[in-house]
């Protein structure tokens, strides 16, 4: 049983206080009308590096840049070392939570 972050506000703060520097799953979290929504779910073998990321002028993703603007975000991680575990926790995580921007 994987053994997931609290949630952390999705600020380039607090990315760099709590998301450690090694492997693992993350979602991205966000708030509407005091229900919360896993909008997207991904893996990196550097966690703070990826969230970052995402974080950065340069996202790709018009997903994730739309939820990020609009609405008030947080993450959630797990550790993971083996590149064969986060990908298979990261799809188990995509069929669990359907996010927006994982489509």
């Amino acid at each position: 049983m994987a053994n997931w972050s609290m949630r952390y506000s999705y600020t380039k703060t607090d990315v760099q206080a709590h998301a450690p520097l090694a492997g693992g799953v993350y979602r991205l979290i966000n708030e509407k009308e005091n229900e919360y929504y896993v909008f997207y779910v991904g893996q990196s073998d550097n966690l703070q590096r990826r969230l970052l990321e995402h974080l950065s002028d340069s996202e790709q993703d018009p997903c994730i840049k739309k939820h990020l603007r609009d609405y008030y975000c947080y993450y959630r991680f797990v550790e993971v070392i083996s590149s064969v575990d986060r990908k298979r926790i990261e799809r188990e995580q995509i069929v669990k939570y359907k996010p927006d921007c994982n489509g």
